[in-house]
């Protein structure tokens, strides 16, 4: 598959780095395409770098992994997205005098800004090093995502199955509230515990 992501930091990179190894077809979006640090990830991944507005030409996928204070500047040069498949990684943190929340709903509000396209929330709850490394003493980790579009739902299952996590299917993308509580949950138990190396698992009999 083509991929665009939109975005090289730890999330960016982490889910470039899976999709390459699993032979997926991966270009960064990026202000500055020429950057050093990304132009070394692209040629150690064989990835490729272009802006932003190049790198959605061909591309069967978005992934928007770049902070979500760029979601303006981005969607200015990305158009509309029309039957492409977008996966929404970020998260609208609100940062007050007691501590940090989310702006809830930010993907359907995404969808309604690309109604053409195909929205769905996932990789926002799991933090980067479970990209590199989902399974824990063998046991695959949890990735929940949700979206509208049925005929995208296996696409993007697969992308999550690809990086070696058990995809479950949370529904339509009014259900990324869910996730997006769930990404300040991941957050209070790496407080707790001390360590990053931690993700959820939905156990079933």
């Amino acid at each position: 598959m083509n991929i665009a992501i939109i975005g090289s930091g730890n999330i960016g990179a982490g889910l470039a780095r899976a999709w390459r190894k699993a032979g997926h077809a991966v270009v960064f979006g990026a202000r500055n395409p020429a950057d050093g640090e990304l132009v070394s990830l692209c040629e150690q991944i064989g990835a490729r770098a272009t802006t932003v507005e190049d790198s959605v030409r061909g591309a069967e996928l978005v992934a928007f992994a770049m902070p979500h204070a760029a979601l303006e500047d981005v969607l200015n040069k990305v158009g509309d997205l029309a039957g492409r498949t977008v996966i929404d990684c970020t998260n609208a943190v609100v940062r007050g005098a007691t501590g940090i929340s989310i702006d809830t709903g930010h993907s359907s509000r995404l969808q309604a800004r690309l109604p053409a396209a195909h929205v769905f929330k996932t990789f926002n709850a799991q933090g980067a090093e479970n990209l590199a490394n989902p399974s824990y003493d063998g046991i695959a980790a949890t990735n929940f995502f949700c979206g509208n579009d049925a005929p995208s739902r296996a696409q993007v299952a697969q992308l999550i199955t690809d990086i070696g996590f058990t995809p479950i299917d949370l529904g339509p993308l009014a259900n990324e509230v869910m996730l997006e509580q769930l990404m300040l949950m991941w957050m209070a138990c790496f407080r707790v515990t001390g360590t990053r190396d931690i993700a959820f698992k939905l156990l079933r009999r």
